[in-house]
């Protein structure tokens, strides 16, 4: 009988935003010919990937200590759900998107429970080693008025734009 892995939600949740960078790499490419878009995308990807580093980072520090617990809302089925929904949007293959199909997609994920769950993971370790984590990278409510403005700078669609204002 096979051991039964544990679930490590810092180990898992970093590979969903590895996942989520690399959706956002797809759309720096596929707008290569618009400077600001391809920028914005590229940026956004870094940002993603950096939260994934950020993630084993923290792992890194608090593995040792004794009194850690792991919030029981962040669970493997949770992982595994959103790492499907990613995983099936890059298997598509677009060859081409419109502009406010990606900013559509992007919305969908900053606004999924990707953020709530990585804040819990990140204060896993404590005031203090959240506070390091957040001086490490882009906390996720400046990535999110990033995609706002952009939003508001490259879309038209009334809905979108409406929910950009919940950001």
């Amino acid at each position: 009988m096979a051991a039964k892995v544990r679930f490590d939600p810092l180990e898992g949740f970093a590979e969903i935003e590895r996942l989520v960078s690399k959706v956002y790499f797809r759309f720096s490419h596929l707008f290569l010919h618009q400077r600001e878009l391809r920028d914005f995308w590229w940026q956004m990807a870094l940002d993603e990937d950096q939260h994934g580093a950020i993630l084993l980072a923290c792992k890194e520090m608090i593995q040792n200590y004794e009194d850690e617990a792991l919030d029981p809302s962040i669970s493997k089925e949770k992982a595994d759900e959103l790492k499907a929904r990613l995983e099936a949007y890059l298997s598509k293959g677009t060859p081409s998107i419109a502009v406010e199909e990606a900013f559509r997609i992007a919305l969908e994920i900053e606004t999924s429970e990707i953020d709530a769950i990585y804040s819990k993971l990140v204060l896993l370790g404590g005031p203090k080693i959240g506070k390091t984590m957040e001086n490490l990278g882009v906390p996720a409510s400046v990535q999110r008025q990033k995609l706002k403005m952009a939003l508001q700078q490259f879309c038209k669609d009334p809905k979108l734009l409406v929910a950009a204002q919940q950001l």
